[in-house]
């Protein structure tokens, strides 16, 4: 080949090697490669293939909507840019004015996507809620993007082992002057920054790393030399090496050398089941506001930018301590409701819970508005005096006053959660689920009806009392009545319909109430047999079936006998007598008196019923889950734990990892290289060859720092060790506190239950007796306490309707979080959690069963057996009496002297 085909070949291939690839093909194909690395961990890890994509739903607010490799200049400080203008009196680079600018950091479109009502505002149920936050959430984006990066540091130390190419070349022209020979020169030759030629690191060649730490390298180093002076001659040469060096103490083996691999290919694992379990924590505190615990965590990247560069095998930074204990499966805090309810629940729940307690304080303080309303008519009317409607007017300021404070709080609550699930505080949501109408136990349309009853009836009652005072020749005042008792008697018909409503939906709480029955006998079964019953001294008649079931008989009887009542009520309303009767207006405003207080106490007693019925349908089904078996249930399949015992044994095996530091050096060396001959660079022969090889050694005199770092990993070793157990410790004891707190919440329920049928029997029997006229020949003034009975009745019920609310809401929340903790929370591809029916004892079956996790101390058959976890703890229960024996002494261990 002549020397003008090479030059031209030669500057071809280097203007094709030149150009590259773009950045967008390196994202794409990092991109690739880590979503497959991630796939491949997904199914042992129990994941959903596909469910890690870091690539943002352009719904999103986080999405971006530029070329990620073309990104424009985002807006930036004033004062700052000038220094990207001027910089210590340097000109800054005329690129950053040329590139595109943009005056948005988030998704300009994203609103456009967000889900609203016909009001405007941002319509959230559990399920949107949820959905929400998967689409908004910054921290959950964070945790995707620690996998996909933990996912990048695999495929570096990867990487490592595969074939590696490399290529460089120089070219050089030289001139010299005539005092120097006046030679001129083209050189083409690999490039070094050393002086002088160099074979051994800058040329076109081929590294691969091998699984015992042997690292072999062919490299091919060509030259060629064109004089364009004097002879003007051409010299061509090409060397083709090898070499190969394999460490057979220390560095060398699969120990030390896959460790790297191994760690990086094991936190992988780990990362996915652990976003696995933040994808059900987060769920958990979306919906209840109890932490998800940690993420992904990522143990390369440190050094270098990529695997695990910079690897000690102590210390921090994921080097050492490649182990992370987190997520004990605590859970739950805020402050008591009432005095006798449970913790307030945070989230979704938590503003639904929030909603029902500001509707009971809404009523609370319609119910004062209209009991100050009576008890100023009946102060007009001389049966009561103005202190006990000053109290019961300044109880009514104390309840509005507290209703503005809840109506604040609440504001602020959501306002709260918008921000956590990746929301501006500024828009408009609206919280509407269905989840907590159970708990409206007084009907609003009932209570409104009740009310409008007492008013008429006070105002009927008010005006016959004046007739009787002034007498029969007070004309305008017997006008006066007449118009209203007219009116009275028009509104007839509408209370007559509205009347047989409020009887249909009485009856449709009872159909409810008897599918609920089932559910609600079987829970007292259980419950009235807990020791926390007698220790308590609880009234077992509160949780006996029979007494439920003559309850509720005895509500379906007094139903029958308020339909019967209400059918003669009712008929007699229609048969009022009107104006063109010749019974005078006396007589009328009697009779209309007396049907209308019959109707008021009958109404009443159609809320009670009501009432006591909605209270019944709401029922929670006891748990009869042990703590050993949630214990062992967790063990198997809690994520977390997965990694603490895998995390454990990495702690371990870097003990065997730094040992080998303290070895000799002994390395197996060979090389060899072959060359052309004459001066075509083509004709390589085996004359032109040579080949050596060898041994190197190092003795292990100095390893004071390799010493100390040995023991350091056996020190953290230990630590670890103590670690798993405290964090076995941990898990346990929030699994004690959980169940301890639904069993407590079961009983408690029931307790709030009756505590909240008396408080309306009180509310009811106060207001029955203020709007009781007095009896014949008693006096006409009511009791001294009863406006105080009033207020306090309503205070009481707001307060046991709230403690009820939030037993019952804490018990779903420790529901959830018991899912959560024991690992079997199952959610579906878009996050949302599966209502699981399957009962806890099923997981109790082929369980992977760890007895020392169990009962610490005491082994039981081989440390891994797939058994029934039930059978595993009815062996090793009779071994805790052992517990109570004294321990021998064991003996000091021996010294290294």
């Amino acid at each position: 080949m002549s020397p003008r085909l090479l030059i031209v070949a030669y500057f071809t291939a280097l203007s094709l090697l030149a150009v590259g690839c773009s950045p967008t093909f390196y994202r794409r194909q990092a991109d690739r490669q880590a979503e497959c690395l991630v796939n491949q961990k997904a199914v042992p890890a129990d994941g959903i293939p596909g469910s890690y994509n870091i690539a943002i739903d352009p719904r999103s607010r986080m999405f971006d909507p530029f070329d990620p490799d073309v990104e424009p200049m985002p807006p930036d400080d004033p004062t700052s840019a000038q220094y990207m203008e001027c910089v210590d009196g340097k000109r800054g680079s005329a690129e950053w004015r040329k590139l595109p600018k943009t005056s948005f950091v988030d998704n300009p479109r994203w609103q456009q996507y967000l889900p609203r009502n016909e009001e405007g505002d941002i319509a959230l149920d559990q399920q949107a809620a949820m959905e929400m936050a998967l689409l908004q959430s910054t921290s959950y984006q964070s945790q995707l993007e620690e996998l996909y990066l933990s996912a990048l540091d695999v495929s570096f130390e990867r990487f490592r082992f595969d074939t590696q190419f490399f290529g460089g070349s120089q070219i050089v022209y030289r001139t010299e002057g005539s005092g120097r020979g006046g030679d001129s020169t083209l050189n083409v030759s690999p490039f070094s920054s050393a002086a002088g030629p160099s074979i051994d690191n800058n040329r076109l060649r081929a590294e691969t790393l091998t699984a015992t730490g042997g690292e072999f390298v062919v490299g091919l180093a060509n030259s060629l030399v064109w004089q364009f002076s004097g002879s003007d001659n051409y010299t061509g040469s090409t060397l083709l090496d090898f070499s190969l060096v394999q460490p057979l103490l220390r560095a060398g083996g699969r120990v030390v050398v896959l460790e790297r691999l191994t760690i990086a290919e094991r936190a992988l694992l780990a990362n996915v089941r652990q976003m696995e379990r933040y994808r059900r924590g987060f769920y958990a505190e979306i919906i209840t506001g109890r932490d998800s615990g940690g993420g992904p965590s990522r143990r390369g990247g440190f050094f270098g930018g990529a695997g695990l560069e910079g690897f000690s095998g102590v210390g921090g930074g994921g080097f050492g301590r490649v182990g992370g204990f987190g997520g004990f499966g605590g859970g739950g805090g805020g402050g008591f409701t009432g005095g006798a309810g449970a913790a307030q629940a945070g989230g979704f729940l938590g503003l639904l819970q929030d909603q029902q307690e500001l509707r009971n304080q809404r009523a609370n303080v319609t119910a004062l508005k209209a009991s100050v309303s009576q008890l100023q008519a009946t102060f007009e009317a001389g049966r009561i005096d103005r202190f006990q409607v000053d109290l019961a007017r300044q109880a009514l300021f104390q309840a509005q006053s507290l209703l503005l404070q809840q109506e604040n709080a609440y504001r602020a609550s959501l306002e709260s959660f918008q921000t956590d699930i990746g929301l501006p505080p500024e828009l408009a949501v609206a919280i509407r689920d269905p989840y907590l109408d159970r708990f409206n136990l007084l009907d609003p349309d009932l209570e409104g009806l009740k009310y409008d009853v007492a008013n008429v009836l006070d105002t009927l009652r008010d005006r016959r009392q004046q007739l009787l005072e002034a007498g029969p020749d007070d004309a305008a005042l017997r006008a006066l009545a007449t118009e209203e008792l007219e009116a009275t008697h028009e509104a007839i018909d509408d209370l007559v319909a509205a009347i047989a409503v409020r009887l249909e939906a009485v009856k449709e709480d009872f159909v409810k109430l008897d599918v609920a029955l089932p559910q609600r006998r079987e829970s007292l079964e259980q419950l009235v047999t807990r020791p926390e019953v007698l220790q308590a001294e609880i009234d077992t008649s509160l949780l006996s079936v029979e007494h439920l079931n003559e309850y509720v008989a005895n509500r379906r009887s007094e139903l029958v006998r308020l339909q019967q009542v209400f059918e003669k009520t009712l008929q007699d309303l229609t048969e009022l007598p009107g104006s063109d009767t010749n019974e005078d207006i006396e007589a009328r405003l009697r009779n209309t008196t007396e049907l209308l207080g019959r109707t008021s106490g009958e109404l009443l007693e159609l809320s009670l019923l009501q009432a006591s019925v909605r209270l019944e349908t709401v029922a929670i089904k006891p748990i009869e889950l042990q703590p050993a078996q949630a214990l062992a249930i967790a063990s198997a399949h809690r994520r977390d734990w997965m990694n603490a015992r895998a995390n454990l044994v990495d702690t371990w095996r870097l003990i065997k990892f730094n040992a080998n530091e303290l070895e000799s050096s002994l390395d197996l060396v060979v090389n060899g290289e072959i060359g052309n001959v004459g001066q075509n660079p083509f004709n390589i022969e085996a004359s032109n060859s040579a080949l050596q090889f060898g041994l190197r050694f190092d003795a292990p005199l100095t390893r004071l720092a390799e010493r100390n770092v040995y023991r350091q990993s056996l020190i953290e070793y230990q630590q670890a060790r103590r670690s798993y157990y405290q964090y076995r410790d941990q898990v346990y004891l929030g699994l004690r506190n959980r169940l301890r707190q639904m069993r407590l919440d079961e009983i408690n329920l029931e307790l709030r239950r009756a505590a909240v049928q008396l408080a309306i029997s009180q509310v009811d029997l106060t207001q029955l007796r203020l709007s009781e006229p007095p009896q014949p020949g008693e006096t006409a003034e009511l009791g001294n306490t009863t406006a105080r009975d009033l207020v306090q009745s309503l205070s009481d019920l707001l307060n046991v309707q709230n403690d009820f609310l939030s037993v019952w809401v804490d018990y779903a929340v420790q529901q959830v979080s018991l899912e959560f903790d024991l690992g079997v929370m199952e959610i579906d591809s878009r996050g949302i959690r599966i209502d699981s029916q399957v009962p806890y004892s099923a997981y109790l079956t082929n369980l992977p069963v760890y007895p020392s996790d169990l009962y610490p101390g005491m082994g039981c058959g081989p440390p891994l057996e797939t058994r029934d976890a039930g059978e595993v703890l009815e062996e090793i229960e009779p071994l805790l009496d052992e517990i109570e024996q004294p321990l021998e002494m064991l003996p000091a261990p021996e010294s290294d002297e």
